[in-house]
């Protein structure tokens, strides 16, 4: 964990042990971590462009699973430093990336969640 978060610190600019501290919550969170679970996972990739009426957009992770025999694409957006729940602009942006992500995979369950920085799983319809 120490050297994945020095390698994302040094990407971004940003503190490692403020890093290595977010993501051992997001870790420790079964509702979170289960989107980094390599064993879990069918599909999953970082900083996803996607494109809706014209416009790029970038999703922070995309992940396929299979939950229940079903699979299902998941929308993730990262909200760190907010409680995104409580922002209004934040579930426009995370509809528009569903919107997107379904458009590309007609008839697939699409599902969009926040991670925030204390680990929480935020789902948004």
């Amino acid at each position: 964990l120490e050297t994945l978060a020095a390698s994302g610190a040094a990407e971004f600019g940003a503190p490692a042990a403020e890093v290595a501290r977010i993501t051992a919550r997001i870790l420790a969170n079964p509702a979170s971590s289960r989107f980094f679970d390599a064993k879990a996972l069918r599909w999953a990739a970082n900083e996803v462009p996607v494109s809706l009426d014209g416009a790029v957009l970038r999703i922070d992770r995309l992940v396929r699973l299979d939950e229940a025999g079903v699979e299902a694409w998941w929308v993730l957006d990262y909200k760190l430093k907010h409680q995104p729940e409580a922002l209004p602009a934040y579930h426009e942006q995370l509809a528009a990336y569903r919107a997107a992500v379904q458009r590309a995979q007609p008839g697939a369950v699409v599902r969009s969640a926040f991670i925030a920085g204390d680990g929480r799983l935020i789902e948004s319809s």
